[in-house]
């Protein structure tokens, strides 16, 4: 699960989707090592009109829930969020939000990992706008508007917002700092209310994946072990999210992008190859951000997704922050 391995994807540029590849890998270690995904899962591909969904999430303007602590006093939180902490893997603890086990029910795991998606990350999920158009995708961090994103705006960049991808939310963007070495860039939201939190993804924890793996296994029927992950995508300024269910098969390996290699990333066996994944969440099966897509290799049921865990961007983003505070 640790191996480590070399290849060349396929580069990212600044608008934060696939170019052409330099070298494919065709059939991979890590492809050979593929795991039969649930049957509910094997051979599809979902695409989500959530409108529903959006209607539930865009409470309070469209951006978030308010929060109250105390007498009805709001706290809007700020700092970026350390990686999520839960109970040990065999939990015991009546509230499920603090378990690590993914708990299915009468739905069915797929159902299931569809409506944590939705509940913990997607309506947290932003398109990145320069002069209107699409740019990237970025996840909203904190209740503040921090935008975490693999697109890479000048430090002076203008005509910067975020579009929420569900409720159609739309909020001007201003630069806090860009890392180009790990590929990511801090935003902050700008327009929103002092009293209503923007709405933020849930992170997990990219250190805990194989134990929470083994709590899913015993708690829930239909998964035997196998670390399933979900590469959550959206395309242009389009209403909808995309899900490509695969199996996560090393946790630090290196790849090349360009001219410059990439370590420390993890790489997933997916169901097919999504440009609209790029810049997205990978997920877990509760819906917690577990990494950052950006890239891939392969073709057809070969395709390798290459992702910066989560510990590693929030580590990047508590970086820029406290370098531009």
């Amino acid at each position: 699960m640790t191996r480590n391995q070399a290849t060349r994807v396929k580069d990212v540029d600044d608008s934060g989707q696939r170019t052409g590849a330099e070298s494919d890998v065709g059939t991979s270690d890590a492809a050979k090592s593929r795991r039969a995904l649930p049957e509910a899962w094997e051979g599809k591909r979902f695409r989500l009109t959530v409108i529903a969904s959006a209607l539930i999430l865009a409470a309070g303007i469209g951006f978030g829930v308010g929060r109250a602590m105390g007498l009805g006093d709001i706290v809007i939180l700020s700092a970026i969020p350390k990686p999520w902490t839960c109970a040990p893997w065999l939990a015991t603890t009546a509230d499920p939000a603090t378990e690590c086990a993914f708990i299915e029910d009468d739905n069915g795991t797929g159902q299931d990992n569809q409506s944590n998606i939705l509940d913990a990350t997607g309506g947290g999920m932003v398109h990145i706008l320069s002069g209107g158009s699409s740019v990237g995708v970025g996840l909203v961090l904190t209740e503040s508007g921090k935008v975490l994103t693999t697109y890479q705006p000048s430090t002076r960049a203008a005509s910067l917002e975020a579009e929420y991808v569900l409720s159609r939310a739309t909020f001007k963007a201003k630069v806090i700092g860009v890392d180009p070495a790990a590929g990511l860039a801090l935003l902050q939201l700008e327009g929103g209310s002092a009293t209503v939190p923007f709405a933020t993804v849930a992170v997990g924890n990219s250190a805990t994946i194989v134990q929470s793996a083994e709590a899913s296994s015993v708690r829930s029927y239909h998964v035997p072990g196998q670390i399933y992950d979900t590469a959550v995508g959206t395309t242009g300024r389009e209403r909808t999210l995309t899900f490509d269910v695969g199996t996560l098969t090393t946790l630090d390996t290196t790849v090349s992008v360009g001219r410059t290699s990439r370590s420390g990333l993890m790489a997933s066996v997916m169901q097919s190859a999504q440009d609209s994944a790029i810049g997205g969440p990978l997920v877990n099966l509760n819906g917690r951000v577990i990494g950052i897509t950006i890239g891939g290799s392969g073709s057809g049921r070969d395709v390798i997704a290459y992702a910066i865990p989560i510990n590693t961007a929030l580590a990047v983003a508590t970086q820029i922050d406290n370098g531009h505070s």
